[in-house]
């Protein structure tokens, strides 16, 4: 009987689909070349069947109507399907335990409250992130997070104040979606007074700290025109519901805000929740190596991607630029991997992260354009639009991502990477 092998990928998002669809199609066929009479197989742990396009959550949050709430949820199942079946399996479920020492990972399906446990040669996790409003991410399934836009979009419609902390991209473009409908969009040389109260509320001292402050000013200027005011360098200390619904924000001055909607657009935390407390950093992301993405303390062949790892700041960029790395030095390790010396690091040299310095970041402010820059050039509002306001690119990430098409071509190594 031929040995069996799994190459474990914990996560379905785009960190995960991206190393899925990539290794089946050009790490399997080296390794079933190379490695005859051993049983390779790939096993996908994720809680949705749905890939949830969470990119796009600022629009349809503020109104399925802006946005259709069916367009941020893809089907996984289907596109795998192009694999054979004795090759790669989709489990629905959610890690729930990892014991680096016998290599295995344990898991829940959906609906069950049994664990079952997985043996893993190689392990990827990519579980991502989650919000603190389900709105914006996937906590649990499909359904939770269609429950979720639901709420948020009966409580846009019927709010007359609203309080949004977080002054990142999240933030900045709720804000402008929810203040473009409710408040209605500028007139080319006169602003109306605002039907709605909407407050942005930032720690720092501009919006969208990772831009230039003259692109933070741009953004602001073009929220103030959706009737939305951008309070600066202040903190919320406390948030409690009245019995009436409406939300109490306590600053950390000593002011209260009321509101009838209170929106938590800020930052995220880490899926690491079966993750042993000795891999974690004090942040509780998974600790990575920032050169090379394995985590080193887990033992040979195990890597982590997005921002589930430490070596993330939680953007897409990130993901993009990490995942050759990542391939890269995967493939390597498994053509390398001697079983007489399964702790033994691949001859060569390893591909190395460098991680974006320049501005890139763009982000929708409203339907009709915003600010943002791409390798350090600004970028003007109708780029923003064209690239990413019209559909917050569901046709340009969420398809390819799906279904294998932005996997295209393989890394090609350099000389000193190559593994015999």
């Amino acid at each position: 009987m031929a040995e069996e092998r799994n190459i474990v990928v914990l996560g379905a998002s785009i960190s995960g689909l991206m190393s899925t669809h990539y290794i089946m199609k050009f790490i399997f066929p080296a390794l079933k070349a190379k490695h005859d009479g051993v049983k390779y197989r790939v096993c996908v742990i994720s809680p949705s069947t749905d890939y949830y396009h969470r990119i796009a959550t600022p629009r349809t949050s503020a109104s399925t109507a802006l946005l259709p709430a069916d367009k941020l949820f893809w089907d996984l199942t289907e596109p795998l399907k192009q694999y054979p079946t004795s090759d790669i399996s989709f489990i629905q479920g959610t890690a729930t335990g990892w014991d680096t020492t016998a290599r295995t990972v344990k898991y829940m399906r959906s609906g069950s409250v049994a664990n079952e446990s997985l043996t893993y040669h190689a392990l990827i996790v990519a579980t991502g992130s989650n919000t603190f409003d389900p709105a914006y991410s996937m906590h649990t399934d499909s359904q939770a997070a269609l429950e979720a836009l639901k709420y948020m979009n009966a409580k846009v419609s019927a709010a007359k104040d609203i309080i949004i902390v977080g002054g990142g991209p999240t933030g900045t473009e709720s804000a402008g979606e929810i203040g473009e409908l409710l408040n209605g969009k500028p007139g080319w040389f006169s602003t109306p007074p605002p039907k709605v109260n909407i407050t942005l509320i930032t720690a720092t001292i501009q919006l969208l700290p990772t831009l230039r402050p003259a692109i933070a000013q741009l953004a602001e200027a073009q929220l103030k025109k959706l009737g939305v005011k951008v309070l600066y360098n202040t903190r919320v200390a406390d948030v409690s519901v009245a019995e009436n619904k409406r939300t109490t924000v306590t600053l950390a001055k000593g002011e209260k805000l009321e509101a009838d909607l209170y929106i938590p657009a800020y930052g995220v935390r880490p899926n690491t929740s079966f993750v042993p407390s000795n891999l974690l950093t004090p942040t509780k992301y998974l600790d990575t190596n920032a050169a090379t993405l394995r985590v080193d303390a887990a033992g040979p062949r195990v890597y982590a991607l997005g921002d589930v790892a430490s070596y993330s700041c939680n953007n897409a960029i990130d993901i993009q630029d990490g995942h050759p790395v990542l391939m890269v030095n995967l493939k390597r390790d498994l053509l390398a991997f001697d079983p007489a010396f399964p702790n033994e690091p691949a001859p060569g040299k390893d591909r190395i992260f460098t991680p974006m310095t320049k501005e890139m970041m763009i982000v929708p402010i409203g339907t009709a354009g915003g600010v943002g820059a791409i390798f350090g050039w600004k970028v003007p509002s109708w780029f923003v639009w064209a690239v990413k306001g019209r559909d917050y690119m569901i046709g340009l990430v969420a398809k390819p991502l799906v279904t294998g098409e932005r996997v295209k071509k393989e890394y090609v190594w350099t000389k000193e990477e190559a593994v015999a």
